[in-house]
């Protein structure tokens, strides 16, 4: 169900911000009221369209290889649905290191004041919508699989390298869940849960919280505020707060509708061990613009076969490495004004 009259904010840049690759306050202003009060934002523009197109027709052709060494056997596909994968922006080739897709401003800008001074960019993957998928949709889920902080803690940066429309499979989003969600919202994981993840990097608990939304609390949260479709232009970057429901939707046209994705965690927050893997083949590229910026890199520099061969996977986690005992027996010290 999509709501004809809800939608994210857009914050479109003028001429003078485009030069000076940095919003002034009203439109920064904007930015962080869409991700305060919907959980997210849509940054309109702030990639060159000709570097989306190079790297989505690299992609495009790249999707076969993946879907025969890694999805033959009908195994590792996004959310367990056959209809979305895992796949990464091309780091090892230097043709299609796009600085405005790798470091772009104006989301490192928005980031620092959303997260903190110096964000860390800890992971980077991307999402494939395999097309001709007509009407295999995800579950409404989280990307935790753990009692996460309820305040901002990690923001996924996607950057849109096709447009994005209905028929597409544009992403379906819960706007301002993140401010009134925690792990009760959550189914909680059993042995299939515990099957699926055996080759994970995490180890699954029975009794933790999985990613899907208890259907009866979907149910509850559309009389508040149904989902609505994002819908975006090749070159738009769109923030998402790591709490904000959401779920990947079938893809009925012919052409695959791909977006990168990059982790970014608040200074703060205390997951050291999720790592972003970097080719050592192009370390001087990455090492050099990060330290044009605001920001931290949480990386190792890999080889190529290395990094190949863990990327497109959902082998990692972004649950926190320290003060473990707090978060699993915190006290619920809050009350949110409804419950689902």
């Amino acid at each position: 169900m999509t709501s004809a009259t809800d939608s994210p904010r857009f914050v479109n840049s003028s001429i003078e911000e485009q030069c000076a690759k940095q919003y002034g306050i009203p439109n920064l202003q904007l930015a962080l009221e869409g991700l305060h009060q919907d959980g997210m934002v849509v940054l309109s523009g702030v990639v060159n369209v000709d570097h989306c197109t190079k790297l989505y027709d690299y992609m495009a052709t790249d999707k076969s290889r993946l879907m025969e060494e890694r999805h033959a056997n009908g195994e590792g596909f996004n959310q367990g649905v056959k209809s979305n994968i895992l796949q990464c922006a091309p780091l090892t080739k230097p043709e299609l290191l796009f600085d405005d897709v790798n470091f772009n401003p104006f989301v490192i800008q928005v980031l620092n004041a959303y997260l903190g001074y110096q964000p860390r960019w800890i992971f980077s993957t991307g999402n494939n919508a395999l097309s001709g998928t007509n009407g295999m949709r995800q579950p409404v889920h989280k990307d935790t699989r753990y009692r996460h902080p309820k305040c901002p803690f990690l923001v996924v940066a996607n950057t849109a390298i096709c447009d994005f429309t209905i028929e597409n499979g544009a992403t379906e989003f819960w706007l301002g869940t993140h401010a009134f969600t925690d792990e009760t919202c959550q189914t909680t994981v059993d042995s299939k849960d515990i099957q699926r993840d055996a080759t994970a990097s995490w180890k699954s608990v029975i009794g933790d919280p999985s990613t899907p939304i208890r259907p009866e609390a979907v149910e509850a949260r559309r009389q508040i505020r149904p989902p609505i479709q994002a819908l975006m232009k090749k070159g738009d970057v769109m923030l998402r707060d790591m709490r904000t429901w959401h779920a990947g939707m079938p893809n009925e046209t012919d052409k695959d509708r791909i977006m990168l994705a990059q982790a970014w965690a608040a200074p703060w927050y205390p997951n050291y061990t999720c790592r972003l893997e970097l080719p050592a083949s192009n370390a001087e590229y990455f090492l050099s613009r990060a330290k044009k910026y605001p920001m931290q890199l949480q990386a190792e520099m890999v080889s190529d076969k290395q990094l190949e061969d863990n990327q497109h996977r959902d082998n990692f986690s972004f649950s926190p490495s320290e003060y473990l005992e707090h978060y699993k027996t915190a006290p619920k010290n809050y009350q949110y004004p409804f419950q689902y």
